[in-house]
């Protein structure tokens, strides 16, 4: 078998085989992680981007634009609504949790939890203010400053 062994063959396939599974894991952790934290359209790109795909799908005749295009905007304004509600309650669930973890902390604690605290909503803010596609690549992510710093001793 012009020299190598049938465990040699064997053992290269399997290199190869798993060479394989781990690009293919790699590159799957890397769109699935992309996807995930890929914001959709804005609310006025995602109305037209709606109304553009009805007009081609279903070919549209004007007049049916004029009724289709103010129902479109009104649910648009509905979901973007939805949404910020859904934040809001999320936002005072999320201080309330602070509040009653800030209570069993000391002195010193509170002062970094503060920290940490400030951080998150500065980057929220910056997240809200800029859109995704102004952002480099992976900045979806929270930076590692979130993190609670180890207390000194």
């Amino acid at each position: 078998m012009n020299g190598l062994s049938r465990n040699r063959i064997i053992a290269y396939l399997s290199a190869v085989f798993i060479a394989g599974a781990l690009a293919g894991l790699a590159s799957g952790y890397q769109w699935g992680r992309q996807s995930v934290f890929k914001r959709g359209p804005k609310p006025p790109d995602m109305a037209a981007h709606m109304m553009e795909r009805f007009q081609r799908e279903l070919t549209l005749t004007p007049d049916q634009i004029g009724k289709v295009e103010p129902l479109i905007q009104d649910a648009v304004q509905r979901v973007r609504s939805l949404h910020r509600d859904n934040f809001k309650r999320t936002d005072a669930i999320m201080q309330e949790c602070n509040s009653q973890i800030a209570n069993l902390l000391d002195d010193q604690q509170k002062i970094l939890f503060a920290a940490m605290e400030d951080r998150r909503r500065k980057w929220v803010k910056d997240r809200s203010n800029d859109g995704p596609r102004n952002r480099p690549q992976g900045s979806n992510l929270p930076p590692d400053g979130l993190r609670l710093p180890p207390i000194p001793n």
